[in-house]
């Protein structure tokens, strides 16, 4: 179970596990303002699992980082081929370095991007300069996660529990 993290400004700023949610919680970092049916019991304690909290302090930055991921790139490249602009699905893509692999290029935010199968063949281990290919946008570690517009097309419409909806649409 994911749960939605917002900022001191309710304003969404990713989701985070249901563990380190509780964790907040007993912390008294957070507070929640949704919850799941589900229960955590010890023989002396029983509390219903957050679904979205909201950040006490707004200095809190860990969350606001976005983690590196397959998905996380297709999110921020908007599911299109950075070459040739064609949609991808998130089940049929590749992640393209910009800069090879072979030439010292790293797996990171600002040296991969989102391409389809034609355009990595064509390019292969060559430099866009080599490759004569041009990127739509450059590729950047982006700032935070995509509303709900964004993620309902990507993740499994189950992945979105209903508790979420009202924060994610304020935007």
């Amino acid at each position: 179970m994911r749960v939605l993290a917002l900022g001191a400004n309710y304003a969404p700023i990713g989701t985070i596990s249901w563990k380190k949610a509780v964790a907040l919680v007993f912390l008294d970092k957070v507070i929640t303002l949704e919850e799941y049916d589900e229960e955590i019991r010890s023989p002396s304690f029983v509390m219903k699992i957050p679904s979205v909290i909201v950040m006490k302090n707004s200095k809190m930055r860990r969350i606001n980082s976005v983690r590196f991921s397959r998905k996380n790139v297709w999110l921020r490249d908007e599911g299109l081929c950075q070459y040739c602009s064609k949609h991808v699905s998130v089940n049929n893509f590749t992640i393209d370095h910009v800069n090879p692999k072979f030439a010292g290029g790293k797996t990171t935010w600002d040296n991969v991007v989102v391409s389809c199968y034609d355009c990595n063949q064509k390019k292969g281990e060559k430099t866009l300069k080599e490759s004569g290919f041009k990127l739509l946008k450059v590729p950047r570690k982006p700032a935070s996660l995509p509303f709900v517009n964004e993620i309902v097309g990507f993740y499994n419409q189950n992945y979105l529990h209903p508790s979420w909806k009202f924060w994610l649409n304020r935007g």
